[in-house]
């Protein structure tokens, strides 16, 4: 008796359920069925109904996607009947569109979904959270949270905008201005590479200067500045950036140093201690320092090569980009016949390339700037000519 007494209970609460796992499962359908219209960018839904969010369009198009809605919204296949479940529909600026699919929601219906949506954006949307508090705040003007978060993303806003402003002046300025090298910015984080023996002084006047046309954020900034040998950096930061600064630092830093010329080998050398030092478990800034540092050792074994009375073989050299040029010492050519010197500049050749071709090309040069041929290297191995 029990037993079947139990059997009959579970099929009360079966048939009972059964609906209400209809409904959900219809939910579920119409949410994906409106997330499949061309032109909807978000669906929110709650116990009360649904909440349609279209992308920026035109006017006609607003109105084509609402006639689609409605007719989806009608639709009654006999296991959903989508007529029961309200949608309303919003524009991209979280304007109400009149729509027959929403005609059973209340104001405080509608205002719920809305705030199911703004909820969810992230805190860097900075315009759609302003958007969302603003209509959340016509739509329930007592509400002091939404007030709050209203001027809260207000005050973002401004501070979005006037940034932006400012980083755009800088970029387009500092190029014009000879003692600005470069300049690397993120947010409030500006890195400046600068001529002269005072960097950051260089750098902040750069900035008074940009300010007195387009506001400073109201913001505090954070100033590293470099000089162009990359051997004296200064800076001037909040406390509170304390715990952001090295590696915004470094982030900015690596711009740089990644911009620089390969030839510029001393200049790189300087480059990638200074990241080593913001982060020395770098294996990165290791192998490229090791490689920079080989460069110029072997570089300089080439040039402090001897003649056999031990005047230096190489009297004067200077580079155009991957390019060096190396003035040969008169007494190693002099008197010497055309066999000779090219033996000499065959194992000019061959130590050149044991050193690592610090530059792709070597132009041998006599004291009379005469050009005696280039050594070319490539792929481990060099040519003379």
């Amino acid at each position: 008796m029990k037993s079947r007494y139990l059997i009959i209970s579970l099929l009360i609460v079966i048939v009972t359920a059964f609906p209400a796992f209809a409904h959900a499962d219809c939910n579920d359908i119409l949410k994906a069925e409106l997330g499949n219209i061309s032109g909807i960018n978000a669906v929110v839904q709650n116990k009360s109904g649904f909440l349609a969010i279209l992308d920026e369009m035109s006017r006609k198009q607003e109105v084509s996607v609402v006639s689609e809605i409605n007719k989806l919204h009608k639709k009654d296949d006999g296991k959903c009947n989508f007529s029961s479940l309200p949608v309303a529909v919003m524009d991209s600026n979280l304007d109400e569109l009149k729509s027959g699919s929403a005609s059973s929601l209340s104001r405080s219906d509608l205002t719920k979904l809305l705030y199911e949506y703004v909820y969810k954006l992230s805190p860097i949307q900075v315009e759609q959270n302003l958007k969302g508090y603003e209509k959340l705040t016509e739509l329930a003007p007592q509400n002091t949270y939404y007030k709050a978060r209203k001027e809260h993303y207000t005050e973002r806003s401004t501070l979005v905008k006037t940034r932006a402003k400012f980083i755009a002046r800088c970029l387009k300025e500092f190029p014009k201005d000879k003692n600005i090298l470069d300049l690397e910015i993120k947010r409030d984080f500006y890195l400046f590479v600068v001529a002269g023996e005072t960097p950051l002084k260089t750098a902040e006047k750069f900035m008074d200067k940009i300010a007195q046309d387009t506001p400073r954020p109201d913001k505090k900034m954070c100033v590293i500045a470099y000089s162009a040998d990359m051997e004296n950096r200064q800076s001037s930061c909040p406390e509170e950036y304390e715990k952001l600064m090295t590696s915004n630092e470094e982030e900015l830093l690596m711009r740089h140093v990644q911009s620089m010329p390969g030839y510029k080998i001393q200049l790189n050398i300087n480059g990638y201690k200074a990241l080593k030092k913001l982060n020395p478990s770098s294996t990165m800034y290791t192998d490229k320092l090791a490689a920079y540092e080989a460069k110029q050792q072997g570089l300089q074994r080439f040039l402090n090569l001897r003649t056999a009375s031990g005047e230096k073989l190489i009297s004067k050299s200077s580079n155009r980009g991957y390019t060096l040029y190396a003035t040969l010492n008169n007494e190693a050519l002099d008197g010497k016949s055309a066999s000779t010197n090219r033996k000499l500049f065959h194992l000019l050749r061959d130590l050149y390339a044991i050193d690592g071709y610090a530059f792709k090309k070597c132009v041998l040069k006599n004291s009379a700037d005469k050009t005696l041929g280039t050594i070319s290297c490539g792929n481990s191995r060099c040519t003379f000519r």
